[in-house]
């Protein structure tokens, strides 16, 4: 009984810890507790959004960690319930082994996940349950191989695929055919830099190598770069490739373009994320309205203290993707974040003078949506402020570069300590790296249409439905949640100014 009276107040300080941190979001999903990371497995089905997300835990005493697919749904996008583990238990029960990234395939029924096992190669699992809580594996799993581990051999080969790298897949159906990206790279000479490699099976358990999916250039992506966590579906009168990078820094980015005889030939690129910024992981699904939703993992400054928070990592708001006219991308936030939305506060319009800086009034928050309009006219900086303490000792400052044609999200003084005023940088968290530069071209006169989250330590600002920028801050002090605009050269006017407290939907 003693035993059980530890853990039941082991768990109530750990749910006050929670409830206490000032730094958790209210309306972004985050996990009860734990390290968790990359989101996976996005699926509509039966009048459920589904996503899983890789967390991570222990696989039995002294053994490493190994990542779980966690398992949670919704009917609205804001409200999430949670399932058993969809992916947990490793093959034949032996411990070392853990799942990584992968997909639930696209147009496949019964729904059907790809991933990938580190120590076994690629596998699949099916469920026939309208739920989704029971998830089978296939006997004939690994149905892409790794070789065993042996001394000079590179990691994560297969001797029947050499050109291949036997990592986090994605797939859909195309007909009768299956087909899925396997691998971060391709070691076809020619095909350097981030690239992937198709298969395609007619029955899910064969799987042939058709080659290499596309060829990168170097006027978009480093060599260095890879493409991993991929998802790969029809976006207008195109295809949409969307991907994680891990090198030179972690970060989340696309490209559209053409998709013939098994190939795809990429035509823009664009990124989600930027040096300084922290989204990573991305995924989508296609609903029953025929609208293409966008998650990212956002990952957290505090990640190696994770242990002292009893927790790590936020999901993005969902984004829904539309083609723009342009044959770009378009992002704005779902509709369905309005039903979060109270305490409507207008302003009037505002003029701002050359190198005025100016507090709205009745805007301050660290939990609520904010929309704007800013008509430059001829200024070159200018921008918002927010987060803010009356004096300025804490402010996280989001400005316009006229000249360099760019957004900079500058954090150097977000929060008064300096151990979270920093973000992540060739895969290691750096200090020196305290801003978010987003190019961003904007016509001479055009206006900035702004749609502001903020919500705790997360800000999410979609501007003219073709950026979102996103970054984590953490300001310490109770009183850091001013919102101010300021210009720094000419007059700007900002109009449409209206605030929202959001509701929260988190439990904890």
């Amino acid at each position: 009984m003693r035993d059980f009276d530890d853990y039941l107040m082991e768990s109530y300080e750990l749910r006050e810890k929670l409830v206490a941190d000032k730094f958790r979001p209210r309306y972004h999903f985050v996990p009860p507790e734990g390290r968790w990371n990359d989101i996976n497995g996005a699926i509509y089905w039966k009048g459920r959004y589904h996503l899983g997300y890789l967390q991570k835990i222990a696989n039995g005493p002294g053994e490493i960690y190994f990542s779980s697919w966690q398992h949670i749904s919704s009917r609205d996008l804001l409200h999430w319930r949670y399932h058993k583990a969809s992916l947990r238990e490793p093959l034949e029960g032996a411990k070392g082994d853990y799942f990584n990234s992968g997909d639930v395939m696209e147009g496949a029924d019964p729904p059907t996940i790809i991933t990938n096992m580190p120590t076994r190669g690629i596998c699949i699992y099916q469920c026939h349950d309208d739920n989704l809580d029971h998830w089978v594996p296939l006997a004939e799993n690994p149905v892409i191989p790794l070789d065993p581990p042996r001394e000079g051999a590179p990691p994560k080969s297969s001797s029947r695929f050499p050109e291949c790298v036997i990592f986090d897949p994605s797939g859909w159906k195309e007909g009768d055919v299956y087909y899925a990206l396997v691998g971060n790279k391709s070691h076809r000479p020619g095909y350097e830099g981030d690239c992937t490699s198709l298969f395609k099976s007619t029955n899910l358990r064969q799987w042939e190598y058709v080659g290499p999916f596309y060829k990168s250039e170097r006027r978009w992506t480093a060599e260095v770069e890879d493409c991993a966590c991929s998802n790969f579906f029809p976006f207008g009168d195109k295809h949409m490739l969307l991907m994680h990078t891990h090198w030179p820094y972690n970060k989340a980015q696309y490209y559209i373009g053409r998709y013939e005889q098994e190939q795809f030939t990429p035509e823009i690129h664009g990124q989600l994320s930027h040096l300084g910024g922290l989204v990573a992981g991305p995924e989508t699904l296609l609903d029953d309205r025929g609208r293409r939703i966008f998650w990212g993992w956002i990952r957290d400054a505090r990640e190696h203290e994770w242990e002292k928070h009893g927790w790590n990592g936020v999901m993005t708001l969902p984004w829904h993707f539309t083609p723009a006219g342009d044959h770009g991308l378009r992002i704005d936030p779902v509709e369905e974040l309005r039903a979060l939305r109270y305490d409507e506060r207008r302003h009037g319009d505002v003029t701002l003078s050359d190198g005025e800086e100016r507090t709205v009034a009745g805007f301050a928050s660290d939990c609520m949506e904010i929309k704007l309009t800013i008509e430059a006219n001829d200024a070159a900086r200018f921008g918002v402020k927010l987060l803010c303490s009356p004096g300025g000792q804490e402010e996280t400052v989001v400005t316009y570069d006229a000249e360099r044609q760019q957004f900079v999200v500058d954090f150097e003084r977000a929060s008064n300590d300096e151990s979270l005023t920093y973000g992540y940088d060739a895969g290691v968290y750096s200090r020196g790296v305290r801003q978010q530069v987003v190019p961003f071209p904007l016509a001479s006169g055009a206006r900035l249409d702004i749609d502001l989250f903020v919500d705790r330590s997360v800000i999410e600002m979609f501007v003219n439905s073709r950026i979102c920028i996103v970054q984590r801050v953490y300001p310490t002090r109770d009183d850091s949640k001013h919102f101010k605009l300021f210009t720094e050269d000419r007059p700007i006017r900002v109009t449409n100014l209206v605030k929202w407290e959001m509701d929260a939907t988190n439990p904890w």
